[in-house]
């Protein structure tokens, strides 16, 4: 019960009150929670009034990772991706939109070192100022930083238009017009440019959270545990049926 509450209060920070859903079974022993689907779009009628609503898709992409490889929506079918921005400066802490040493020791690693259980999650970062405008070319000091990163292939470092990541609704607002907080120590103007997005094998938006305290990338993980769970338990039960 202490782990659940603690499930709990994570996605109540991180994803706020308003948009948990969740639900607790009637065995104990498999409680658990729900992360909820972001960014719905809504269909209204001619007087205003919601009638549908549908969770954001990533629609049609195109990236290319570092090496040339293209990178598009047929590229991410049945994986988790994890999103971030990614930025020359990097590992400045105020040239980079994440803590790369936090990132790499609390999450990446972890992916990587228990494969078996993470195989079909991929990091993509995708190259932009720190205001979250696109590059087109790397520099030579961050492909000297990251060449040690993406050995296990599991991280894919891209460049490319942004936009279809982060054109989604988000509290009132779409999520790519947020500004930055300089409190939170978010770079630029705008905040996906330091944030980190969870978004599932359907394509769907999971979780949003900050990059740059460790606090946040460690929660962050804990609701990629809970979608990869959700994932067991739909492959259990298929099996069963």
């Amino acid at each position: 019960m202490a782990n659940l509450k603690r499930i709990i209060l994570v996605l109540v920070v991180v994803l706020g009150p308003g948009s948990i859903i969740y639900f607790i079974s009637k065995n104990v022993s498999n409680h658990f929670v729900k992360p909820p689907y972001l960014g719905y779009e809504y269909t209204v009628d001619e007087n205003g009034k919601r009638i549908d609503s549908t969770a954001y898709t990533i629609p049609d992409f195109n990236l290319q990772k570092f090496d040339g490889t293209p990178i598009n929506r047929d590229s991410i079918t049945n994986k988790f991706i994890v999103l971030s921005t990614i930025q020359n400066g990097c590992p400045k802490t105020e040239e980079c939109g994440f803590s790369l040493f936090h990132f790499d020791e609390i999450f990446y690693h972890r992916l990587v070192k228990n494969r078996k259980n993470y195989g079909n999650v991929r990091v993509i970062s995708i190259l932009t100022d720190i205001d979250g405008r696109p590059i087109e070319h790397p520099s030579e000091k961050l492909l000297e930083e990251m060449k040690d990163y993406d050995t296990s292939g599991m991280w894919w470092m891209t460049t490319g238009d942004v936009t279809p990541f982060y054109d989604f609704n988000f509290y009132g607002d779409r999520f790519i017009n947020y500004p930055a907080s300089k409190e939170d120590g978010e770079i630029g103007a705008k905040a996906y440019t330091s944030s980190l997005v969870l978004i599932d094998k359907e394509g769907h938006i999971r979780a949003v959270t900050g990059a740059k305290s460790d606090s946040d990338i460690r929660n962050f993980f804990d609701i990629l545990k809970l979608l990869k769970k959700e994932e067991f338990d739909l492959e259990r039960a298929e099996e069963e049926k």
